[in-house]
């Protein structure tokens, strides 16, 4: 379910082997994991409205709402991406809002993307992941759409349009880039985790490294979760000569030209456990000095792709968006 992007790459270019054992003990253990936190869920459900599919090919989405929502007119809005063979659902245990949605207090949903040939569910975020099948669907369009279904629901409807904010894993991730440089949509701040965005152009020309090419200049908060030992989305970037993804640091350049930060990128505040898979403070924080908008980074050492984190990283996200 959650195959290696590389490897699916590999499918499609014929460049990488297939370790067919290591990613059946992989999955096995992924999937594990995924019943497990399905079972220790303890979450209490507040309110939510289903929003019924309008378009074919695409699923319901549940729209979360804090309990005190009728005690207030307006809502930051939170829309989080799955990743590449993910889902709304897997989505919502991998970054855990449903435990800081009343505390916080935010509406938030987590909506599936469309699935390719091989049945496995992916975002059309950019030239490097995911659209394997160059359907050139408009996920932009799609998360529009839904963003504005929710604010004109008669269930719904009081969100607050200054604070539309996306969180997005890996292929996710790419998407949160495509949606905040749209100019369709007014986003507020961005996560990215383990997803950066594309060092080659749809004909495989080099993109800029520095460049962003957003379609406005409108400065937006931007925090970057990655793993150092990232196989997938490699934390130095990829490039197999058609096709090719940058690096964090390389991600977080490009971001913090397009917020005007005018210093470097500098160590910022106390490491702290943010991986239930690696023991003691292996995430470290960084911050772009003297910027127009917010760009951080949090780089986990040692960490994976995939990775089943604590309710702290969650929390720390959303501390760095509402700040």
């Amino acid at each position: 379910m959650w195959e290696n992007v590389r490897l699916c790459l590999s499918l499609k270019f014929g460049k990488f082997p297939l370790l067919t054992h290591e990613i059946r003990l992989r999955e096995g253990m992924q999937k594990l994991i995924f019943i497990l936190l399905l079972a220790l869920s303890s979450n209490i459900m507040a309110k939510s409205v289903e929003l019924k599919a309008e378009i074919p090919g695409r699923g319901d989405v549940k729209v979360f709402m804090p309990k005190a929502f009728s005690s207030q007119d307006k809502w930051p809005l939170i829309i989080s991406l799955h990743g590449y063979g993910g889902s709304g659902a897997l989505q919502n245990f991998y970054v855990r809002l449903r435990s800081f949605y009343n505390d916080f207090g935010f509406v938030f949903a987590a909506p599936d993307g469309l699935k390719d040939s091989s049945g496995r569910g992916y975002w059309n975020a950019s030239n490097f992941c995911c659209d394997f099948d160059q359907s050139q669907v408009d996920d932009v369009a799609y998360i529009k759409g839904l963003i504005d279904r929710i604010k004109n629901s008669n269930e719904i409807g009081r969100i607050d349009l200054n604070k539309i904010f996306l969180i997005g894993y890996s292929n996710g991730a790419f998407l949160t880039t495509k949606l905040a440089c749209s100019t369709e949509l007014n986003i507020a701040g961005i996560v990215s985790i383990s997803g950066t965005s594309d060092a080659r152009d749809a004909s495989g020309d080099v993109v800029p490294v520095n460049e962003l090419n957003c379609e406005h200049n409108r400065p937006i908060p931007m925090l970057h979760v990655h793993g150092t030992a990232d196989k997938t989305i490699l934390y130095d970037g990829f490039d197999n000569g058609r096709t090719a993804h940058v690096g964090a640091l390389e991600h977080i350049s490009r971001w913090a030209k397009h917020n005007g930060c005018k210093g470097s990128l500098k160590s910022h505040k106390e490491s702290f456990n943010a991986s239930n898979f690696i023991k003691g403070k292996e995430t470290d924080q960084f911050a772009m000095q003297d910027c127009l908008a917010p760009v951080e980074h949090f780089r986990v050492n040692d960490g994976g792709h995939f990775g089943v984190f604590k309710k702290k990283l969650t929390k720390k996200i959303l501390q760095f968006l509402f700040q």
